[in-house]
């Protein structure tokens, strides 16, 4: 899972939701208001009527420019083709503040700091900064026919307002992408999620299916000449039914923990039904929870097998306890045809949940076919 996190978090831009955009465009209307100051001192200046008009329909243009630049997510590395509208919004915007801070009034000097505001917060840091120092540099050269004071003030405003803004940029980024983050963690642990289920449901029907089965089998041929024993396996099969259901409605919620005694009984049951004869070593001895359900689960993966796989005559069930290596272990035997996991027809999909169970207590499993013929299955596990 954690290999492909890059390839999730590839540098990209994260829209934001509708709420979101509200409160962004809110706030860029809201600081667009210092556009009042210029605005304020070319009316006083008294200009002549084509200052007016050229004042007018490039502070329209500025101003839309500005919009287009600033109202997209903040992203500290977006795609090369994101960049595009907010380096022409920024030419763009530089240029009129240029045009009108020399033909109109210095006022307009203060455009500088906007263009300051889309570099810094939307550009990447090896862009943004040195635009940073042009646009401070441009305010302080274009003013400075109006006093050292003045022009001063708009060069460190344009600079000091698009450093704050590359700060926030960068930080606005960030909670974005861990958000982004947030999500896809979700969206794998759903996942994984399902997998479990779908394994624990495999395991839990697969078992009880093939003891449903093997049971209605067996009645059907004893019902002609032996309808008592029939009689039998058909009660023993409505026990197996409502365990199996039982077992479903408590893996569908979550609370099922196998256990081995259960499990061993089901065992001694399937077998029965199928003719095979169970010789069970098992010698008493206190388990951890986790590591008792790994054992169950093996035993019941195992007797499924060699009843849907093997053809056997005789299987064997050994439980060894903690042994000094603090170890305990599983292990059936059988002497039918040594079906190979995985092969067509043979033990599949329950083994590698089997596997995948074995590996989170970090056990060991081994399937494979005995010397001698037939199959065996063996789960070793750490059990201190």
């Amino acid at each position: 899972m954690n290999s492909r996190l890059p390839d999730v978090f590839a540098a990209t831009v994260i829209e934001p939701t509708p709420a979101e955009a509200r409160k962004q465009l809110a706030g860029v209307l809201l600081g667009m208001g210092w556009l009042a100051i210029p605005i304020v001192e070319t009316a006083g200046s008294s200009p002549s009527w084509w200052r007016v008009a050229l004042a007018a329909v490039l502070f329209c243009a500025a101003a839309a420019f500005y919009l287009w630049g600033v109202l997209r997510p903040p992203a500290c590395e977006p795609p090369r083709g994101e960049l595009r509208p907010v380096y022409i919004s920024f030419a763009s915007i530089a240029a009129i503040a240029a045009l009108l801070t020399v033909v109109v009034t210095p006022a307009w000097a203060i455009l500088f700091s906007y263009a300051s505001v889309l570099s810094g917060l939307h550009l990447p840091t090896r862009h943004a900064v040195p635009l940073l120092f042009a646009s401070a540099a441009a305010a302080l050269v274009l003013t400075l026919d109006q006093g050292a004071e003045g022009a001063v003030t708009y060069s460190v405003s344009a600079l000091g307002i698009g450093a704050l803004m590359l700060a926030l940029g960068r930080l606005i980024a960030a909670n974005l992408q861990l958000q982004k983050a947030q999500q896809t963690i979700e969206q794998l642990a759903i996942g994984a999620e399902r997998e479990r289920f779908a394994r624990d449901l495999h395991d839990v029907l697969g078992h009880s299916l093939s003891v449903v089965t093997l049971k209605a089998e067996l009645a059907g041929r004893l019902l002609p000449a032996q309808p008592q024993e029939a009689q039998r396996h058909v009660r023993e099969l409505e026990q197996v039914a409502r365990a199996a259901l039982g077992e479903l409605r408590e893996t569908v919620s979550g609370y099922r923990r196998p256990t081995l005694a259960g499990e061993l009984a089901g065992a001694r049951l399937a077998l029965d039904a199928a003719g095979i004869e169970l010789r069970l070593e098992q010698r008493a001895h206190e388990l951890p929870t986790e590591v008792e359900a790994l054992l169950a689960w093996t035993v019941r993966e195992g007797t499924t097998n060699v009843i849907r796989h093997s053809g056997a005559r005789h299987c064997e069930i050994a439980i060894a306890p903690v042994n000094g290596s603090g170890v305990a272990s599983a292990e059936i035997r059988d002497d039918g045809r040594g079906v190979r996991s995985g092969a067509p027809g043979g033990p599949g999909n329950g083994l590698e949940g089997l596997r995948e169970r074995a590996a989170q207590l970090a056990g060991r499993i081994e399937a494979e076919t005995s010397p001698d013929g037939g199959f065996r299955l063996s789960v070793t596990v750490p059990a201190r």
